[in-house]
């Protein structure tokens, strides 16, 4: 476990929390982005979420994914990786804030600001020189905050996802330098 101050927490995901992670997922990623798809997120959910795929991510050493844990309630995870790159723009020596997903109970609250801090912590204890992620346009809020902790965009595409409703399809890659 990761104290980032005593109500806040990381506790890493282990391949025996499968069952938790995904009931996890199903709550909070369906009450964000459940409007965005045709099946209300049941296919990314499965292709994000399934045990090969949890196993595939716990299996890299550039991947770091934990539970968020605050006032001793799980409320979210969090993912990074690195040293990471993406595909459609160079971005060397780098981060990627792959996965951050709270409960809409702690929203507002300074957890994601929290979360935001301590990987840029981690990132300077690495020596890396990013870092990076990916954020909906039709998300316009989250872009808001990331902007307000010094993210950038960088690079925008359109995620090609059939079930993905094509009005909510484009992609704000955005970055850091630390």
């Amino acid at each position: 476990m990761i104290s980032i101050h005593p109500n806040l927490s990381l506790v890493p995901i282990r391949i025996q929390d499968h069952a938790k992670l995904v009931l996890l997922m199903e709550g909070i990623y369906k009450s964000a982005y459940s409007h965005f798809w045709t099946d209300q997120g049941d296919w990314y959910l499965e292709l994000c979420y399934n045990l090969n795929n949890l196993e595939k991510e716990l299996s890299r050493d550039r991947s770091h994914y934990f539970f968020v844990e605050s006032e001793n309630k799980t409320v979210g995870i969090l993912k990074f990786d690195f040293p990471f790159s993406p595909r459609e723009i160079e971005i060397p020596n780098a981060m990627k804030l792959h996965r951050i997903y709270l409960d809409e109970s702690v929203h507002g609250k300074g957890v994601a600001k929290d979360l935001m801090l301590y990987i840029e912590r981690v990132a300077i204890e690495n020596k890396l020189d990013f870092i990076w992620l990916e954020a909906m346009h039709e998300k316009p809020q989250a872009k808001r905050f990331y902007e307000k902790m010094g993210y950038e965009w960088v690079y925008s595409y359109q995620l090609e996802f059939e079930r993905l409703f094509p009005e909510v399809r484009g992609i704000q890659i955005m970055k850091k330098r630390i």
